[in-house]
């Protein structure tokens, strides 16, 4: 489970766990059901987040597109540098907003 803030049409996400295969279905539930209530900004605060493997950035990935569709925009903030610098080696800073951790 996530911590979930809503403030208009911005939505933030904290996700408690590693985004890896075995925890990543509720995480991409969550975020499923945030952009079907139309939030049109979400951000996802990974400050607690370790690893992310294949299937969270296949999340990542899902949840810009489908945002996309309705000119939302995500962003995920407090990035460690490990992460920051895999998601820089795969471009996908290039698709959605990446910010490191201050």
């Amino acid at each position: 489970m996530s911590k979930i803030i809503k403030k208009g049409k911005v939505v933030s996400i904290t996700p408690e766990k590693d985004i890896v295969a075995g925890e990543v279905q509720n995480f991409r539930q969550e975020l499923l059901s945030l952009i079907n209530e139309k939030f049109e900004k979400i951000e996802v605060d990974i400050d607690k987040v370790e690893m992310i493997d294949s299937s969270g950035i296949g999340v990542f990935i899902a949840t810009q597109n489908s945002l996309k569709k309705i000119n939302g925009t995500l962003t995920v903030i407090n990035v460690s540098a490990d992460i920051l610098k895999m998601f820089k080696i795969m471009r996908l800073d290039k698709h959605f907003e990446v910010e490191g951790k201050n």
